[in-house]
């Protein structure tokens, strides 16, 4: 979703960090012989639930009454210092990052992430990220020339390098979330010293109020922690160039009008990335220039191989408003299995799905995403990979762990 975190999915999606957390499902049906599908009502929206399928058995981590009454250890919150009001200079977007100190004298295992959102009706999504290291000093400077209330920061909290920031995603709100426990016997390593940027993206089209969210975090007991398998998070993603209608000459179907929008909104990023998209998975603009009829259902798809072994524990998928249908797959020795398949997108429900059975890759196995957009609505406007509410994404979140 950010900046730095796609630029790691570039570099090879290199293992470290953490799952999205979100877990909003309650219900879980019974598995085919096929696979496994999951549904429920949308706790918030009143929305059914596309049903999610997978060639493994998915099972669900349903939502406590209270963090600090369903999880076993210290939970301990963490508030903004102030309540902020986001504004857009530029379109309807705002992305802000607040720095939290959980104050830790010891290095430590986190086994739940609940993220907060006070104002959610502006809150698109919320990603914490932890800083260590160098990172922490410039982390530091940026609050404190943001006198204390954060700084804006499109693309990612931009304190370090992009690596280290790619490997520091602790955890994440969408629409629908849980209260993001992991499974029994997993966790997230906190170092001693850690600070905690909470990134959060604005979408002020039904106007701007102030939002203090929060996080809890809560660790494993001390005599427990050495026992926990670290978890971390890869990222695929996939191009989006999606054009208007058929016949639409319309200013606003032109790509190159849609990236010099971009650019006034996010920066040079809101440029840079569609074309880095397109040179990762190894395609170009012809790929995509082809009649689409009314452009109810334009697709992508990106194919990027694994560089190490590793057991995945959990898959998810992101995209907007204009996103239909996902799929994430396994492909190995030319033969391919669903990870995971949500054949009708709703961006007001999503969540992290969790295997039942951990799923063993291998290095030269391959992971493919395919998303398909519907942009017949008018009007209508070329869409790319963007920060923005309005633009779209196709991006998936596998939880993992090294072996």
């Amino acid at each position: 979703m950010l900046k730095r975190l796609v630029q790691i999915a570039l570099l090879g999606l290199t293992m470290a960090g953490f799952a999205l957390l979100v877990s909003p499902l309650t219900r879980l049906l019974n598995p085919s012989s096929e696979g496994a599908r999951v549904a429920d009502d949308h706790r918030a929206m009143g929305h059914f639930q596309p049903e999610a399928w997978s060639d493994f058995g998915l099972s669900l981590i349903a939502p406590g009454v209270a963090l600090a009454q369903s999880s076993v250890g210290e939970t301990v919150t963490l508030p903004p210092s102030a309540a902020y009001t986001p504004s857009a200079s530029e379109g309807t977007d705002d992305y802000h990052c607040f720095l939290l100190d959980p104050k830790l004298s010891q290095d430590r295992m986190v086994t739940a992430v609940n993220i907060q959102p006070d104002a959610g009706r502006i809150v698109h999504h919320v990603i914490l990220f932890k800083i260590t290291g160098d990172a922490v000093g410039e982390a530091v400077k940026k609050n404190q020339a943001g006198g204390g209330r954060g700084w804006t920061c499109f693309g990612g909290p931009e304190v370090g390098d992009s690596r280290a920031i790619g490997g520091s995603w602790l955890g994440a709100w969408v629409p629908g979330a849980g209260d993001g426990r992991l499974p029994e016997g997993l966790g997230i390593e906190l170092p001693k010293g850690s600070l905690v940027v909470m990134q959060v993206h604005y979408n002020l089209q039904a106007g701007a109020k102030p939002d203090q969210s929060r996080v809890s975090l809560t660790y494993a007991p001390k005599s427990q922690e050495a026992g926990l398998r670290p978890l971390g998070t890869n990222l695929f993603v996939a191009p989006v160039e999606v054009p208007c209608a058929d016949g639409n000459t319309a200013l606003e179907c032109s790509r190159t009008n849609t990236l010099r929008e971009n650019v006034k909104k996010f920066g040079e990023q809101g440029v840079q990335l569609p074309q880095a998209l397109l040179a990762a998975c190894g395609k170009s603009l012809s790929d995509f220039q082809k009649p689409v009829g009314d452009a109810s259902a334009v697709s992508s798809t990106c194919l990027r191989s694994l560089r190490s072994n590793a057991t995945l524990y959990s898959v998810a998928g992101h995209m907007h408003l204009k996103g239909t249908e996902i799929k994430l797959e396994l492909v190995r020795d030319g033969h391919s299995q669903t990870l995971l398949h949500i054949p009708r997108w709703d961006f007001h429900w999503q969540g992290n799905y969790w295997f039942k059975h951990p799923v063993q890759v291998k290095a030269g196995d391959a992971i493919r995403i395919s998303c398909t957009f519907d942009n017949s609505a008018r009007p209508q406007r070329y869409i790319t990979w963007g920060e923005g509410t309005t633009d779209e994404m196709c991006l998936g979140v596998i939880g993992y762990s090294a072996r």
